[in-house]
This record gives structure tokens, C-alpha cells and sequence, in this order.
């Protein structure tokens, strides 16, 4: 029947024909559902509730399908009546159209939807009419579009971005999906011809994986906040504004105080009618039209897209850049303890999500991987096709390589990152979330089997784990502390793998031949009850504590407990971090030289003994700690410090609720809906869930 949906009934036995869709009518099957289902039913089966009714999407509302939501002429249309003129542009309307293009595309990383932003301008969507015309502004949409594709790829791959963050839809747009984050070649040597400035995107930099595309992209970055303070100075749409604050200034202060008073009244609508001047002003220039991609939308119900103001526009793009170059201070980072520092110290600038994105990026281990060859050849071969496109000779001696050779060579790898040439690989960089780091970390050898199977597998685990936390600390605000808390299942689970590689026979065996001296502080552990059964399982604790303590922290920042919770907030926090103090203190009383050569072997020959005196060895030296292993103890003593030092602030601020209390300054809260008990189950049963064996989980008697 025609109007029955199925694999079988689609036109060649497959989904595609001709490069193109096939379609099936499923009118009359849609009509037969409408006359069985009478009004007032709603669908249930297993896989589709009321839940899933209330937040589906109703395909062809206007006010639940953003593609329906206002119609436009075509762009062929709107080109056609003179829309987005190419001919006859003055020098100040191409610099407002190349300014607003720059406004569009902050917007867009701020949320709003690609299509009502940087493509809701003609001349973005049909570039080509500029070539003859317009070359500057033809090069400066080229360049537009590259960044977009750039910076989507690195959002992509970023995997911290949500949907609240940025709008990655870029349906029936051209944004072509790229096997790696390079831009047309072609656009760089247009805009060499153009500004004769342009050397480089900072993303293809990061793109590269490599430590020297990096150091790439922290030139071109610099070199970015310079031109920017200087487009700034020259932007006619931050002048426009300075002018329209001064007269709203002059005329507020010529008005007196009737007419402050009446401003006063007023605000809110003076607020909103400013938001629709903005937003009306931001389609002002030649070529934008706002609702003309209106029907690319995805499934969605639909909201305006919110443009910033100049001023805004300019003022994130200069945070961007410094979080970006902040984002790269990664490459000085050495050993796990600096590189959580580096990823704890970003989360707190609350960056965007490019730079986060960025950030995640560049320490993700799973994203490493490609030759140094391959990164250099990619880039010489981008230079070499700018150079051919731009005219530009070739002076160097050799001949100009093969760039497609050198391109598909590059971007072969796999998805993860991985080069087609296994020969060509060079390890990650000291900085990515891999198993070399992670290895030091927990003082054990780099080199599989070298420890025993329990020990490598725990060694994958922590791999694992780790990169989530790094994932959950660059997610938004909103979503950090709720990923800490579910990524406490995952510690637990790493706990037990702990355990069982501290008790494996293979592992004992490996810290006896490289003489690790077990011996915790039996003062300290005594006093609180505690029984640490090897190095491994109280590195995990330690970790798991600090994720329980920082989940409690953030919920500080985000305002979410009620100045009657503070006390045992910060009781249940000074508990986690002195488990953090005893086990830092654990872990650094055992001594492994980890990778450092023991001088055992360079002892010297036994002395000979005097006739009637037998001979005596001589006592070889104890063995000495590598760099590694040095600054892991260093580390360790130094978080046990910091760590007593917040725990005894926290027990005080609990110590000042409470005299506060009794001095009758604060009052005891009235608990109209649940009891004190309850307010705690609600806050830390997250840490009673999963089956955490250490640290013990606290109880509300305690």
C-alpha cells in the first residue's frame, strides 16, 4: 500500500537514490490513526508516555516548530529586489557589514542559532557575487564561513558544549563536516590579497594536535588581542553607541529630577524597547534579512535570536582570546597534579564555550595521536596552495611539494586521531589526560605487564575516569556540579580495581624489587579509625574525596543552599577535606622512585678485610628519587598543607554558625516543609548512593 512506511517500500531497496532522499506518502495512514484515536486519547505504548508528549515537538505548529514560525521571500528573491547590493558599496557600508558579520558570529557563540546570525546575510549565503565587485569583503565572508567551520568542529569535538551553550544546527547551511579542523585554503590567500595581513587561523593551530601547532596558535592568538584593541578603536558601531549614550546622558541630566523620576518608573520598558532598537539596528546593514533561514531551523519550538550590542560583541571576543591563551598555558603544565591545578583554575573563569571547548581539547588523550610529520606536512601544504593562489613564488630550493599527497596523507587518520602511519607516532605531549601522566601520578611504570594485569587494568580505569572529571570540570556551571556528582559511581568502581591491585600478587612483587617503603603514619591513622590498605586504593580516595568536597563547594557559587544548611555544609566539607590531608600524608610516607634508577646496583665491591679480620661489604646507598618523583612528593606535601589549612577555615566558619546561633543573632530557621534531617538526606545522599567505600559516608548522627 502507498501509504504504508517501511524499509522495504523505499524506491531501490534503500534510503537513498541519485545522491538525493526518497520520500514515502504517509497521508492516508496519518488520516486512519486521526478517526481511531477520538479526541482526548493520547498515544501510550512502551517506548512513548506523557512524558515524552509533554516535550515532543509537533511537526507544522507554528508555535512548536521554529521552521513554521514567519515566512520569507527566497534569497534569489530578496537578491533580485536589491537586497544585498554588490555593486556601488561604500567603503563605510563594507566596513558596517564586516563589523556586523563579526557581531553576528559572537552572537552565535552565545547561543543564537547559526541561520539567524551569521547566515542570515545574504552576501554570506551567496559569496560568489562578490569575486569581481567586492573582493575584500568576498575574502572577509571567506573567512567568516572558515572560522564557523572551524569553530564548529572544535565545539564538536570539544564535548563540553550542551545546547544551552551554543547552537551547533547548521542544516542546509554551507558548513561542510570536515575530516579535521582546517579552513578553505582558499579563503587565506584571498585575504593575503585582500589585507595583505592574514597568516593564519589560531584554531588550525590547535586543530594540528601537535605541540608545535600549538605554539602556533599562542602566536596567532597575540597577535589577534593586538589587531583587536586596534578594530575597536576604529569600529563605527562602538563610536555609534559612545554618541547615543553621551545624548541619553545630556538629555537625562537637561530633564531634572520630574523627569528622573518618570526614567525611574519606566525601566523596564525602556529596557525592552532598547532591546528591540538593538535588535532591530543588528539587521540594519546591507544584505541581512532575519528571517530568511527561518525554515532551516531544527525541531524546535521557536525564540528570536538575541544579537549583542556592539560593545557586547567586541568585549567577549576580547575574553575569548584571552581564555583561549589561557586555555594554552596547558604546555608548561607537568605531571597530574599541576594539569588538575590548570583544569581546576579554568573551570573558575567561567569562560565560553569556545575556549572551553578548546581547553578540553587539548588534554583529552583519546583526540592525540598523529605524526609530527603529518601535522608539519598538513601546514606546509596550506602555505604552499596559499602561495600558488596569491602569486607568491616559491623561494626556497626544493620543489613545491605535492599538497593533495600531503593532505590526504594527513587527514587518513582515524576519527580519533589516530595517524595512518603507526611508524610516524610520537608520544602525547606530558599534558594529556593518557597513561603516561597517570602512571606517574600513581607512581607506578609506564610499561604494560611491568606491575602485574590488576595494576594495568586499574591503570586504564583511572585513564578513563580522570578524562570524565576533566570533561565534567569544563561543562557549564549549571552542569559541572551535577557530572561531579554522578561521576562518584565511577571512583567507586575504580576503588575496587584499586583494591584488587593492591593485594595482586604481581603488584607486591614489583614494589618489593623496587623497594616502596609502606610504612603510613600510624599516629595519625590510629586517631581516626582508619585502615589504608595500599598505595593505590588511597590515591583513589583521595580523588573521590576532593570530588565530594568540590560538589559541595560549587554549591556555594550557584546559590543553592539556604544560609540555615551552611553549618553542616561546611561540617561535611571539613571532613572531606581532612580525609584529603590523612591520605595525601599516607601517600607521601611511602617512598617509590618511580622510573628512577636505584644505585643499588652501583654499590661498591666488598673492602678487604685485615689478615684475621674478616672482610666487610659496603652498605650500598639508598636509592635516589627522580625528577618525577620529587615533584610527586613535593605535591603531596603541599596539598596536605592547603588541604588542613581549608579544613580548619571550614571547621571555623561552622564553629561561628553556631555562636551565632546561641548569641541569638541569627534565629533557628522555622522548617515549614521538611526537617533538618531531611535538608541532609537531600544534600548528601548523592554520596550514599553509589557504593562508596571510602570515604565511609557520614552519617546525620555523626
Amino acid at each position: 500500500m502507498e501509504d504504508r512506511i517501511g524499509v522495504s517500500k523505499v524506491v531501490g531497496g534503500s534510503h537513498m537514490q541519485g545522491g538525493g532522499a526518497s520520500y514515502v506518502p504517509i497521508t492516508g495512514l496519518l488520516e486512519r490513526v486521526r478517526q481511531d484515536l477520538p479526541l482526548g486519547e493520547m498515544v501510550h505504548t512502551d517506548t512513548f508516555s506523557l512524558f515524552e508528549a509533554m516535550s515532543a515537538v509537533e511537526l507544522g505548529n507554528v508555535k512548536m516548530d521554529a521552521a513554521m514560525s514567519g515566512s520569507c521571500k527566497s534569497v534569489e528573491e530578496l537578491i533580485q529586489e536589491g537586497a544585498a547590493p554588490v555593486e556601488g558599496l561604500t567603503p563605510a557600508q563594507t566596513l558596517l557589514i564586516m563589523e556586523r558579520l563579526l557581531v553576528m558570529e559572537a552572537s552565535w557563540h552565545n547561543g543564537a542559532a547559526l541561520a539567524q546570525t551569521v547566515f542570515a546575510s545574504l552576501y554570506m549565503l551567496r559569496p560568489d557575487r562578490l569575486r569581481d565587485n567586492s573582493p575584500l569583503l568576498h575574502a572577509y565572508c571567506e573567512g567568516v564561513k572558515a572560522t564557523c567551520i572551524a569553530v564548529r568542529w572544535l565545539v564538536m569535538h570539544g564535548a563540553v558544549a550542551e545546547e544551552e551553550d551554543i547552537n551547533c544546527w547548521v542544516q542546509g547551511l554551507p558548513i561542510p563536516d570536515m575530516p579535521v579542523p582546517l579552513p578553505d585554503a582558499r579563503c587565506l590567500p584571498l585575504l593575503d590579497q585582500a589585507t595583505q595581513s592574514a597568516k593564519g587561523l589560531a584554531l588550525l593551530g590547535l586543530g594540528l594536535k601537535s605541540e608545535g601547532g600549538v605554539v602556533g596558535a599562542v602566536a596567532h592568538l597575540t597577535s589577534a588581542q593586538a589587531r583587536l584593541q586596534q578594530v575597536m578603536g576604529a569600529s563605527p558601531g562602538l563610536q555609534q553607541q559612545q554618541r547615543s549614550i553621551a545624548d541619553s546622558q545630556n538629555g537625562k541630566d537637561a530633564s531634572g529630577a520630574a523627569s528622573t523620576q518618570k526614567e525611574g518608573q519606566g525601566c523596564e520598558a525602556k529596557q525592552q524597547q532598547r532591546q528591540q532598537q538593538r535588535q532591530e539596528s543588528a539587521f540594519d546593514a546591507p544584505g541581512f534579512v532575519e528571517n530568511v533561514n527561518k525554515y532551516l531551523l531544527g525541531p524546535a519550538p521557536p525564540r528570536a535570536a538575541v544579537v549583542m550590542s556592539t560593545e557586547a560583541a567586541y568585549a567577549y571576543l576580547k575574553s575569548m582570546l584571552g581564555h583561549l591563551q589561557q586555555a594554552t598555558d596547558v604546555m608548561h603544565v607537568r605531571g597530574y597534579r599541576a594539569l588538575v591545578q590548570h583544569i581546576e583554575r579554568f573551570a573558575r573563569l567561567r569562560a565560553g564555550v569556545v575556549a572551553r571547548s578548546a581547553a578540553h581539547y587539548l588534554i583529552a588523550g583519546k583526540a592525540w595521536g598523529p605524526a609530527m610529520a603529518s601535522a608539519t606536512a598538513l601546514r606546509q601544504a596550506t602555505e604552499a596552495e596559499g602561495a600558488a593562489a596569491s602569486g607568491t613564488p616559491n623561494n626556497s630550493s626544493q620543489p613545491t611539494p605535492d599538497n593533495s599527497k600531503h593532505r590526504d596523507q594527513a587527514a587518513s587518520g582515524d576519527k580519533d586521531g589516530s595517524s595512518a602511519n603507526p611508524a610516524q607516532d610520537v608520544p602525547p605531549p606530558p599534558w594529556v589526560l593518557d597513561r603516561p601522566i597517570m602512571s606517574e601520578a600513581c607512581a607506578l611504570p609506564e610499561a604494560p605487564g611491568a606491575a602485574g594485569p590488576e595494576a594495568d587494568l586499574f591503570l586504564d580505569q583511572i585513564v578513563i575516569a580522570s578524562s570524565n572529571w576533566a570533561q565534567s570540570m569544563l561543562l557549564n556551571s549549571c552542569r559541572q556540579r551535577r557530572r561531579l556528582r554522578r561521576g562518584l559511581d565511577d571512583w567507586a568502581n575504580i576503588y575496587q580495581h584499586a583494591l584488587n591491585a593492591d593485594m595482586s600478587e604481581e603488584f607486591v612483587a614489583f614494589t618489593k624489587r623496587a623497594q616502596w617503603a609502606w610504612t603510613p603514619p600510624k599516629d595519625e591513622v590510629e586517631a581516626m579509625n582508619e585502615f589504608y590498605p595500599g598505595p593505590l586504593s588511597t590515591w583513589v580516595e583521595c580523588q573521590t574525596a576532593a570530588s565530594e568536597a568540590l560538589h559541595l563547594l560549587l554549591g556555594f557559587e550557584l546559590d543553592l543552599y539556604q544560609p540555615s544548611e551552611y553549618a553542616m555544609v561546611y561540617w561535611y566539607c571539613s571532613v572531606l577535606l581532612g580525609v584529603q590531608r590523612i591520605t595525601s600524608q599516607v601517600m607521601h610516607s611511602y617512598r617509590c622512585p618511580a622510573g628512577g634508577a636505584s644505585k643499588a646496583s652501583m654499590a661498591l665491591p666488598a673492602k678487604p678485610g685485615k689478615k684475621g679480620n674478616k672482610g666487610r661489604a659496603a652498605t650500598p646507598p639508598s636509592p635516589l628519587p627522580d625528577a618525577s618523583t620529587a615533584r610527586r612528593q613535593a605535591g603531596l606535601i603541599m596539598d596536605a598543607v592547603r588541604t588542613e589549612l581549608l579544613s580548619s577555615m571550614c571547621l571555623g566558619l561552622v564553629r561561628l554558625q553556631l555562636a551565632l546561633k546561641v548569641a541569638g543573632i541569627v534565629p533557628d530557621p522555622i522548617l515549614t516543609f521538611n526537617s533538618q534531617r531531611e535538608r541532609f538526606d537531600q544534600r548528601f545522599a548523592a554520596f550514599h548512593t553509589p557504593p562508596l567505600v571510602r570515604p565511609e559516608p557520614m552519617g546525620y548522627g555523626e
